[in-house]
């Protein structure tokens, strides 16, 4: 930030570039190439969320505001007018969603983890660029708008923590409730929704198709039993419970309270209850104008089997959001994703069409400049790159460091390695995801299946082919009847085939270029093609 400042003072703001940031600002070599390394474009966006923080609680009052816009690094001063102060009229008139979303803000600043340091940095430069703008720079003079809206800007729903109960025991349960409280917190916690203590939400998100959640610690004889529930904030439904039995001893180490709190908000991932419930909520409202959030539940839904007609829906979801909010970053990063699927899966027609893919590299770079700090802005730019052909490992490595708890990231990422050959890395990931994930999509099976294939065992590739539910995905049926064939199922391999046919009647002769699309390597490919071939006798 200091940096920008400096060059926006300088006359030089709206020359600034991502290259002269990333050389000057962040060390990187000549040779930096800001296409392939969204480095400057995250820390852009994790500047544009702390100023959106900083002025939205304790910078609400400084009379010189500082923005940066998105798709340019140069800095924007405003002043604040003055107008007279009508707390009960502005309090009544808050709405419920910019309500929750300020007093999350403000709860925010307690977790000195997230905001002491970019706190710091804002007050010292807003301090020094008030100084230089008051002595002979030109300030714009409006009222400022408290951008609470843009913090609620999530595609999940908000979600309500409520302090955990604790109930008898030994010594100890209260502050293992509290601590198991904090952890889920920051476990669901991100960029991606709007997540709410209890105690700063209140009741207002009773208005707010969200969902609380809350749970109870209770020990005996060495155990801890937790329970955890989820209900929906405006009708009070149920739409989960479970109960976890872990040793006493295990819940004194923090790996072992964060392990609890991840199998917790498991409830609140995709392809988990939450989601299911959001599901049916979106279809009983019947029709109406879409939204991103609708879209990314369209696109879970998809991914869940690969189907030709989910893909459609959710890609003209996503065509019709992205017109509307052009400055959404998840519509513009589920757009990519789903034009590659078209380019790599061949719907539409669209089979190895070069064009298709351009287009989704240029809706994945959008969705970037946007916001780098959205992972599926970057797994569309990694899915761009790999199916282009390209070196995919350093974007890679860097979703995986940036979010190392994340099963979506890591299948994605494993089935990319398992194809290309790094089998060994590529299926752990995938097995973890399999792990973290409440209803798992039948790619990720397809993957490991690939993997014994590879490695000829035969009968463990079929029992895997097997949980593949994807009635109108040719590949998955293509693996299927490859591990049958092999595995000594001939009735299986058969009709799979014969299925395979029917979604795809030029497999037999296509299949190996379909292979190359997918990067599929060498001695994998192999073992494809001969158990496709001998699924035919």
């Amino acid at each position: 930030m200091r940096y920008v400042v400096e060059q926006t003072l300088a006359g030089q703001g709206e020359r600034l570039k991502g290259y002269t940031i990333a050389v000057e600002v962040f060390a990187r070599p000549p040779d930096f190439d800001a296409q392939t390394d969204p480095l400057v474009r995250v820390e852009a966006g994790r500047l544009r969320r702390r100023l959106i923080e900083y002025y939205a609680d304790e910078g609400r009052d400084d009379p010189v505001r500082l923005e940066l816009p998105r798709g340019s690094y140069a800095v924007v001063a405003s002043h604040k007018a003055a107008k007279p102060v009508e707390p009960d009229t502005a309090a009544a008139k808050t709405p419920p969603v910019a309500a929750i979303a300020l007093e999350a803000a403000a709860a925010r600043k307690r977790r000195k983890w997230r905001r002491l340091r970019a706190v710091a940095a804002v007050a010292v430069i807003a301090a020094a660029i008030t100084a230089f703008l008051f002595r002979g720079g030109e300030v714009k003079n409006e009222a400022h708008e408290t951008p609470a809206v843009a913090i609620a800007l999530a595609f999940r729903p908000p979600i309500v923590v409520q302090p955990f109960d604790a109930f008898g025991g030994p010594d100890g349960m209260t502050e293992l409730a509290a601590t198991l409280t904090e952890e889920v917190f920051l476990v669901l916690d991100g960029p991606e929704r709007l997540v709410v203590p209890a105690e700063v939400g209140g009741t207002g998100i009773s208005t707010l198709p969200g969902y609380v959640l809350s749970g109870s610690v209770r020990a005996s004889d060495g155990q801890v039993r937790i329970t955890a529930r989820v209900v929906r904030a405006d009708t009070g439904t149920q739409v989960w419970s479970a109960a976890y039995d872990e040793p006493l001893d295990a819940l004194r180490s923090a790996a072992g309270q964060r392990r609890v709190a991840r199998l917790v908000a498991l409830a609140t991932e995709p392809y988990g209850p939450v989601f299911d419930a959001e599901t049916e909520r979106v279809a009983a409202m019947g029709a109406h104008e879409p939204v991103t959030h609708d879209c990314v539940l369209r696109y879970y839904q998809y991914r869940r089997a690969f189907g030709a007609a989910e893909h459609a829906k959710a890609l003209d979801c996503f065509e019709l959001v992205t017109a509307r909010e052009p400055e959404s970053a998840e519509a513009w990063a589920g757009l990519s994703l789903l034009t590659t699927d078209a380019w790599a899966h061949g719907f539409g027609g669209h089979g190895g069409s070069n064009p298709l893919l351009e287009r989704a590299r240029e809706m994945a770079r959008r969705a970037m400049d946007i916001d780098g700090e959205n992972l599926h802005a970057n797994l569309a730019l990694l899915g761009v790159q790999y199916f282009s052909g390209s070196d995919f490992h350093e974007v890679a490595e860097r979703i995986l460091a940036t979010w190392p708890e994340n099963a979506e990231a890591e299948a994605y990422l494993g089935s990319m390695l398992v194809l290309t050959g790094d089998t060994a890395r590529g299926d752990a990931l995938v097995a973890d995801a399999i792990e973290w994930t409440p209803k798992v999509p039948s790619g990720y099976y397809a993957s490991r299946s690939l993997v014994a294939l590879r490695e000829q065992r035969y009968e463990e590739a079929l029992a895997l082919a097997l949980r593949i539910d994807a009635p109108d995905w040719a590949l998955g049926h293509v693996i299927l009847a490859a591990a049958g064939a092999l595995g000594g199922r001939t009735d299986l391999a058969a009709r799979a085939r014969a299925r395979v046919m029917e979604l795809n009647p030029t497999i037999a002769t296509s299949l190996p270029e379909l292979l190359r699309r997918w990067r599929v390597e060498p001695v994998m490919a192999g073992e494809i093609e001969r158990g496709f071939a001998a699924a035919a006798l």
